[in-house]
Parts: C-alpha cells; structure tokens; sequence
C-alpha cells in the first residue's frame, strides 16, 4: 500500500500514521500506538486495509467452500461480448484493479466498463472469472491457464483459512498488489478457523497468485501482438 493511501485511511480512522512509510506489520502498527487498545487497533488497521467491517458475513457451509471455487466465468470471444459482459459487470469492485495490476503496460485509470476491451485489444480472446465470491477477477486465455489461477487462490484460501489473524494482517499489509489486498477481502467473512502449527507465508501465496496472473497475461499479449504483425 502506499504511504498516502495508508495515511489517508489511518486519518479516517482517526490516527495519523508517524513513519515515512506504511507499516509492514502489525507489529510495527502497534509501536506506534502503544496506548490503543489491541482489539481497536485491527480495527483500525482492516479499516485502512479496505475492510471496514471483518468477520461480518457469516458463512454456511456451501458459501464457505466456494470462497476457493469459481463464482463467475464469462466467455469473452470477441469486442461485442466483452462490451456486453463489461457492461454487466461495470458496477464491480475490484474487476478493473484486478485485471490492470497484472497488466502494468496498459493505463490504470481504465474504468471497469471498458477494461475488458482494452484487454481483448491486446490480447483477444479469453476466459473472465471471479474466484470465489471473495476473491480476484481474473482473464485467461485458456481452460488450463485459469485452473493454474484457481488452484493458486485454492491454496490461498486454505493456508490463511488456518491462520490466526496477525499473521493475515500481516500479509495483507505486506501486499502491495491491489486494495483491497485479497486477504482484506476474504476478512469480510468467518472463514479462518485457527489451527496450530507453523503459520504459512500467505504473502508468499499470495504474490504467486499475481505472478501467475502476470505470467499469462504477458505471454497473451505477446502471441496477439505477433499474430499482428
């Protein structure tokens, strides 16, 4: 996140965060505001993550396991469909974010309603999904490219589904991807439920899900613009 965003957010929250760079832990968080007490403090920190009311939805059992299964796949074969499918979709949260984050040689001020033209101009045709109800839009060019992206947020889900809830503020402070960072979105729901053991590096899980994402968005762009030539 960067500093302005986080400062920002912290002001609504009301605090002013003191350092010359976001925080990257809770840990760090905490430092700074020695006399806050803990449980007002995450508060404060989902709030400037972008998740102003966490563990809010209660989830049964079928909304819990598609958190890690896709929720929304859109065929996108050609510039009427993505018109019509970024029309329908031009309301959502976090389509334009998700899909331009990966894409960083495309403007990032496209607005949601024209972004999937803009990809399709680059890199035509493709598969638009939402993974899981709480997770990131992605575009892929092929069934196999989108199941390594579901797979990738599947492990996700599971590994911070364990996790206690430093170790998720701390990697959702850790990314830098979009806001809200995925972790801060799942944050909206009880999904975890704490186990012991060794925490897993949910920073790590997450940068590969965008890697991966980056990864297939590249080589798609790359075989279009050959056909062109």
């Amino acid at each position: 996140m960067s500093k302005d965003r986080w400062s920002a957010a912290f002001t609504r929250a009301g605090l002013n965060w003191p350092g010359p760079t976001p925080p990257g832990s809770l840990a760090e968080v905490s430092a700074a505001f020695p006399e806050m007490e803990d449980a007002d403090l995450r508060r404060a920190v989902w709030t400037a993550l972008g998740q102003p009311r966490p563990r809010s939805l209660k989830l049964s059992p079928q909304a819990r396991a598609r958190l890690s299964h896709l929720t929304e796949l859109h065929d996108v074969f050609s510039p009427a469909d993505a018109a019509r499918v970024g029309a329908e979709l031009a309301g959502e949260r976090g389509l334009a974010a998700d899909l331009l984050t990966v894409r960083p040689w495309l403007p990032s001020e496209i607005p949601a309603r024209e972004v999937l033209n803009v990809v399709l101009r680059g890199e035509w045709s493709g598969l638009l999904a939402l993974l899981g109800e709480h997770g990131p839009w992605v575009y892929a060019a092929t069934v196999a490219d989108l199941q390594a992206l579901a797979r990738l947020n599947g492990e996700l889900v599971a590994a911070a589904s364990r996790a206690d809830e430093e170790a998720v503020l701390d990697a959702a402070l850790a990314s830098g991807r979009t806001f809200p960072a995925l972790l801060a979105r799942l944050e909206a729901t009880d999904y975890r439920r704490p186990a012991s053991g060794p925490a897993p590096d949910l920073a790590v899980l997450e940068a590969a899900l965008w890697r991966e994402a980056e990864r297939q968005a590249q080589a798609a762009h790359e075989r279009w613009q050959a056909r062109r030539r």
